[in-house]
């Protein structure tokens, strides 16, 4: 198992949008920026050492115990009994508690990273397992994007439990932009508190249908289909929204106004990335192109009548690829 292990291995992971549109906990796409790189080797001793470097590193605790990181990592380990020390350093350049998917693409660079070291020879799905060790509730949305890249379709299988991704290309014609607002967001595990336990019948059928619309339209590359459907998401998105979780204000009303208008005028649709509190503007690059700039001052004026301020703007578009090994 350890034959031809090298000295260090150093990954590139892509951020993500999870919770894609209505898909909670089900869809989700990498995208090109930003992005990360975990750096692992092997060291004396036992348990994880972690180092964290880059943009957003310095903001960052450095408890390993804690770390999403260390916990994929130490769940790899302990399944194959490995008993060695590792230093991990961590490039952080994705923002922290924005809905980017650190904590997956922090999980999953640890996990493929391990993977090549200790020539393990792991499936995307089993890195997929293993990286959802270091998410709150080991959701498996974030981490099935940073794995694989791309548009991801993830689902316990019935009878084994383990996760199997149906991953495919995005449509070349897909635009993307990230708007990172300063909205202090608590945590992941506080944003999963406020999705409602039960729901309407007719918002599940409505739900379930966007989700089926949508995956339609990034499978058969169709993005007018995505554009018309991903936008709306009458249950998690609409309790996160009026339990504040995007920011004062920031409730229902106010995002379903902002989206209508995006659509109505513009055809560009908005969600909301991940847990929040980043938005996301998705268009049609060959339709769309010359009116995005307008349409994403419209959206920073809003962010700016609330009082916040925007601290990144990402124009990028999906990755199609997932983590991977740097040539030294």
């Amino acid at each position: 198992m350890h034959m031809g292990r090298q000295d260090i291995v150093t990954v590139h992971v892509p951020s993500s949008s999870a919770n894609l549109g209505p898909g909670f906990d089900v869809l989700s796409i990498a995208l090109k920026e930003p992005y990360l790189r975990v750096s692992l080797s092997l060291s004396c001793g036992d348990g994880v050492k972690l180092v964290l470097k880059g943009k957003y590193g310095g903001a960052l605790h450095t408890n390993p115990e804690t770390h999403s990181g260390c916990k994929a990592l130490r769940a790899l380990i302990n399944n194959y009994g490995i008993n060695e020390g590792f230093e991990m350093t961590v490039y952080v350049d994705i923002p922290p508690k924005k809905g980017l998917g650190l904590s997956g693409a922090e999980a999953t660079g640890a996990v493929v990273a391990a993977n090549e070291l200790l020539s393990l020879g792991l499936s995307k799905d089993e890195l997929v397992h293993y990286a959802s060790h270091g998410e709150p509730e080991g959701h498996l949305d974030n981490v099935s994007a940073s794995v694989y890249g791309g548009f991801n379709i993830v689902v316990r299988d019935y009878i084994s439990g383990m996760p199997r991704v149906y991953n495919f290309r995005p449509p070349p014609d897909l635009g993307v932009v990230v708007i990172v607002p300063n909205v202090e967001k608590k945590s992941t595990e506080n944003a999963r508190k406020a999705v409602p336990m039960f729901v309407q019948k007719s918002d599940m059928v409505e739900n379930v249908s966007r989700v089926a619309a949508v995956s339609v339209g990034f499978v058969t590359g169709d993005v007018n289909c995505i554009l018309r459907n991903i936008a709306w998401d009458v249950i998690v998105e609409k309790a996160r929204a009026n339990s504040q979780i995007y920011g004062n204000g920031v409730d229902w009303r106010f995002l379903e106004e902002e989206k209508l208008y995006l659509f109505k005028k513009y055809g560009i649709a908005e969600t909301i990335s991940g847990a929040g509190p980043s938005r996301i503007l998705w268009y049609s690059r060959s339709q769309q192109s010359q009116v995005i700039d307008e349409a994403l001052g419209y959206v920073l004026d809003r962010i700016k009548e609330l009082g916040y301020d925007v601290e990144e703007i990402f124009k990028t578009y999906p990755s199609e690829i997932g983590a991977y090994k740097l040539l030294k």
